[in-house]
């Protein structure tokens, strides 16, 4: 399998890059209400009108996202003949680099949100924010390195699945379910159940945006690429055709532009 969990690649800091920084005083139920296509094509975080904070978030993630390797006279080592040291963020560094702006601009939280998520300068909001956007962004890149002709045809199907383990689980299963039933196609045209409960559709049916559609469900990230809603945990990972074959999943998935799927 190719594809089968988060990565850093050029397409993930292009897909960051490219977003329009929209700061805004909505709450998260009030972002919901903005057009799926906006947002998409927008780094944002709620209540957070302050452009110059989310410029600061879009650069450290994109450090975080593709970290540079630097040649160091003092760190060359029989081990390491060309003195090579990683340079880039962290998700440490970048909570405190964000804390310190918040800092010097003398932002202080309401005395009832200290602490909370909706205190900008909280370690929660800083690591939310900071997931999301990146997960966001190296969904994309997944999903844009996925958009070949010869990837299709190899690997026909994405198998939603958990990546990461949550103290509280969403019934991703009975939104697969839904997210199926949204699209009109009966389960196994183009999605299916295993019978071992594994989620496996054909890559770009309307079943993945399904899953991520804010209409859906509250916490959707509109989104047809992981993670589909916040915080989720969940991930995609390639299935071949020979395992499509095996399963009874049949078609042909077409290659589908970025412009398309933004749009939609």
């Amino acid at each position: 399998m190719i594809f089968n969990e988060p990565a850093t690649f050029s397409e993930a800091v292009s897909a960051l890059a490219d977003k329009d920084l929209l700061p805004t005083d909505l709450d998260t139920a009030g972002l919901r209400a903005l057009d799926a296509s906006l947002r998409r094509q927008s780094l944002f975080s709620a209540q957070t009108t302050n452009e110059y904070l989310l410029e600061k978030y879009q650069g450290f993630i994109s450090s975080l996202l593709n970290p540079t390797t630097e040649q160091r006279p003092d760190r060359i080592t029989a081990a390491n003949p060309l003195g090579n040291v990683t340079v880039g963020m962290n998700p440490v560094s970048v909570r405190a680099a964000i804390q310190q702006y918040l800092k010097e601009i003398g932002y202080t939280a309401a005395e009832a949100d200290k602490g909370t998520i909706k205190d900008l300068s909280s370690d929660q909001r800083i690591t939310l924010v900071v997931r999301t956007n990146s997960e966001m962004a190296q969904g994309q890149g997944n999903w844009l390195q996925a958009q070949r002709a010869g990837v299709l045809d190899a690997f026909p199907a994405d198998e939603l699945f958990r990546l990461e383990d949550r103290a509280k689980k969403r019934d991703w299963l009975a939104r697969w379910r839904l997210a199926g039933d949204q699209t009109d196609d009966p389960i196994g045209t183009g999605w299916t159940i295993t019978p071992d409960l594994r989620m496996i559709a054909l890559k770009n049916h309307p079943i993945w945006a399904e899953l991520g559609s804010s209409d859906n469900f509250d916490d959707g990230l509109d989104t047809e690429w992981p993670p589909f809603a916040f915080n989720s945990g969940m991930w995609v990972r390639d299935v071949s055709r020979a395992e499509c074959d095996a399963i009874g999943l049949a078609g042909n998935p077409e290659v589908k532009s970025l412009e398309e799927a933004l749009a939609a």
